[in-house]
């Protein structure tokens, strides 16, 4: 009896482990500033094309540059403290983000990871 049952609670666990999705994964960079206050937090959830840039100061622009020689390799202006990156539009790889506010240049490595994102059409 107490195999059987063993057997059937080994079977249903399988099955809830085959039935899930994948669950999507969320990175979180934050950059502070020297007081340790947070200066920009950049969110990456692999279920999303976007990456979603918060920063405690209003910004008006935004550059992402190849860290290898710091070309620009895609760059935005903004108003106010958040924007989403179409972090599609990059391949994968770390790069250089800069935050250009009033008062300062704020700069983080972020790393890109596209292939969790799936096609719908393809499953």
């Amino acid at each position: 009896m107490k195999k059987t049952i063993l057997t059937i609670a080994i079977a249903m666990i399988g099955l809830i482990g085959f039935s899930q999705e994948k669950s999507a994964k969320t990175i979180k960079y934050v950059t502070t500033f020297p007081n340790g206050e947070e200066a920009i937090t950049i969110v990456d959830n692999s279920a999303s094309t976007n990456l979603k840039l918060t920063s405690a100061q209003d910004f008006y622009k935004y550059e992402i540059l190849a860290p290898e020689n710091h070309e620009l390799i895609h760059g935005s202006s903004n108003k106010g403290k958040v924007c989403e990156i179409d972090k599609t539009q990059l391949e994968e790889g770390t790069y250089t983000l800069k935050v250009y506010t009033a008062d300062f240049v704020i700069t983080s490595d972020i790393t890109i990871e596209n292939s969790s994102l799936t096609d719908p059409n393809n499953g």
